[in-house]
């Protein structure tokens, strides 16, 4: 029995080796559109792939965040109103690392899918000062942890998908004083492929908030059912042997 559960368990632990950005849930709102929430970063292409960033301050725009500052090159950042940050913890409600989310508002045409390949959050002091920044992003929900969304939206502020920090980046973001004043900045980067246009938007969210007003959890993966069949069958095995 004993090597049973010691298997299940290995099993589920494979699914929890995530990036430091995780998906945690889907959310459903309304009302959220630009210049109705903290909007940190809006990126839109003409279609395929989408790339953009924002630093310390709303000029501070690029490609991807390297240690807090945005790199130069073509991107699909958008700087219209309401649009762009960076935005304050307080914008949120933050105060902690717990408490920090960024929802994922993807708007497609005919609300198709889009892939989010990149996600970096970078946080400054109140006078721009780089402390922190994460990497990486995960969806172990999702087969391989790709961040894959077969359907999405067709209006902006209507939905999205809410990412957390992983425990680990939030010990550490916290240690560098990402979380110390709630008048710090937050910047981002993000990257998306198969996309159709956008615009893809990126808006900060206490995470208890979010929790309370996401939707029901999508329909497990087909890694997800495996690993829990394969967990249940060893039980009972287990159980059946012990009777026995």
């Amino acid at each position: 029995m004993k090597y049973s559960v010691g298997l299940c368990s290995a099993l589920l632990m494979s699914q929890a080796c995530f990036g430091s950005l995780i998906l945690q849930s889907g959310i459903q709102v309304s009302g959220a559109g630009l210049g109705t929430v903290p909007t940190v970063l809006t990126i839109q292409g003409n279609g395929g792939t989408e790339l953009g960033c924002v630093g310390n301050t709303s000029s501070a725009t690029g490609t991807v965040l390297v240690a807090g500052a945005c790199q130069t090159g073509t991107n699909d950042t958008k700087t219209g109103s309401g649009q762009i940050g960076p935005q304050t913890l307080s914008s949120a409600g933050i105060t902690t690392a717990d408490t920090f989310a960024l929802v994922f508002n993807a708007v497609q045409p005919s609300a198709g899918p889009i892939t989010l390949t990149g996600l970096i959050a970078s946080f400054y002091s109140p006078t721009g000062t780089f402390l922190y920044q994460t990497s990486g992003v995960s969806c172990p929900q999702f087969v391989g942890g790709v961040c894959n969304f077969p359907v999405t939206q067709s209006g902006t502020g209507n939905a999205g998908y809410v990412f957390v920090l992983d425990s680990a980046q939030q010990t550490a973001a916290t240690a560098a004083g990402a979380f110390n004043n709630v008048n710090n900045l937050v910047g981002l980067s993000a990257a998306a492929s198969n996309a159709g246009g956008g615009p893809e938007t990126f808006y900060l969210v206490n995470d208890l908030s979010a929790v309370q007003q996401s939707g029901p959890p999508g329909v497990p993966e087909p890694t997800t059912w495996l690993l829990m069949s394969v967990g249940l069958v060893l039980i009972g095995v287990g159980a059946y042997r012990k009777t026995a």
